[in-house]
């Protein structure tokens, strides 16, 4: 039951108090950023994939730019897929989403959607979790490992997982969509893998996918290099593709 606070408690948990931890997004742009809270599984972490896809359809319509997913199950949905690629082409979100525990090259869903940026974990000196999916969608690492946030009621716990990781990523895009709201969803999920810093094997791999995400480094590159809002969309392929 608190795995969803942890999750956005990384997103943004209010800071200048002297309590706790700060988000990714600082409590000083709370004119500029709210959150939605789909609920699309129940208090155990079960649910369905119509209940999942409720809940994101639901953030859409609530207005989100970005959708955090630190969640996980089941097999490739041609339906789910589709849905998900709507969202991302005519909505303009861009959808985060956890890589998995399980520790091996599987695909997980919905992280592995092309249309979706899956997400893996590091510890705090930059080295992949050793509970972290690596697989050819994998696309971008975050930390996960040991991570200290929210929980109800008015508590703080350190939790490890990719869910961990996958709400930073999405701090990280809503921090760029503030600031660049002229910029598409490719185009924030474009700068977000080309800043990456680089981890493992020279390039994108399937441990750390581009590499570890860049806020600050982000903000530059797209400080310097505007999005041109006329520029194409360009189809998802996800991984190192």
């Amino acid at each position: 039951q608190s795995h969803g606070t942890h999750c956005a408690g990384s997103i943004g948990a209010v800071g200048d108090n002297d309590m706790g931890v700060v988000g990714v997004i600082p409590s000083s742009l709370g004119d500029k950023f709210r959150f939605f809270i789909g609920k699309g599984l129940t208090d155990s972490g079960s649910g369905s994939f119509a209940g999942v896809m409720s809940a994101v359809q639901a953030c859409v319509d609530n207005g989100s730019n970005v959708i955090s997913m630190s969640l996980g199950g089941g097999s490739y949905s041609e339906t789910s897929n589709q849905q998900y690629y709507g969202h991302y082409k005519n909505d303009d979100v861009l959808i985060i989403a956890a890589a998995g525990n399980g520790g091996n090259s599987a695909l997980g869903y919905p992280a592995s959607y092309k249309s979706l940026m899956s997400v893996a974990a590091v510890d705090s000196n930059g080295n992949k979790a050793g509970f972290s999916q690596f697989n050819e969608q994998v696309e971008i690492a975050g930390p996960g490992v040991s991570v200290k946030s929210t929980i109800p009621p008015s508590g703080y716990a350190s939790y490890s997982g990719t869910s961990m990781a996958t709400p930073h990523l999405a701090g990280v895009a809503g921090l760029l969509r503030m600031y660049f709201p002229d910029c598409k969803a490719f185009q924030i999920r474009r700068a977000m893998i080309q800043t990456s810093k680089d981890k493992g094997d020279n390039g994108c791999d399937t441990k750390y996918g581009h590499g570890i995400v860049q806020a600050k480094t982000a903000f530059e590159f797209l400080e310097a290099n505007s999005s041109d809002p006329n520029e194409s969309f360009k189809e998802p392929e996800g991984g190192c593709a």
